[in-house]
């Protein structure tokens, strides 16, 4: 019963980032795609906030985007049974 009580709360609390890069000298984070709420459905095959348009976000370019499913996101899918699934996205610019 402790293992799978183990298995449980790792599971829970595992958390997972990807990072891609273009190559680009890193520059501002625009205020509204720091650490952005991207949404999905169903086991995050049905995505409902994307996809975004990066010539509009970053003008100058794009260096890195990163997302990632931390405690918070990862426990409502947890809690809503993969039903929703959000992860935070960040967006970095390219430095001019």
């Amino acid at each position: 019963m402790k293992r799978l009580v183990l298995i449980v709360a790792l599971a829970v609390t595992g958390c997972w980032r990807m990072t891609v890069k273009n190559g680009n000298p890193v520059g501002p984070t625009p205020i509204e795609y720091d650490e952005k709420w991207h949404s999905g459905f169903i086991f995050g095959l049905a995505e409902t906030s994307g996809p975004y348009d990066l010539s509009k976000v970053c003008p100058q370019g794009w260096a890195e985007i990163h997302t990632e499913t931390p405690f918070v996101q990862g426990l409502v899918q947890v809690l809503t049974l993969e039903i929703y699934n959000p992860q935070a996205v960040t967006i970095r610019c390219a430095a001019r």
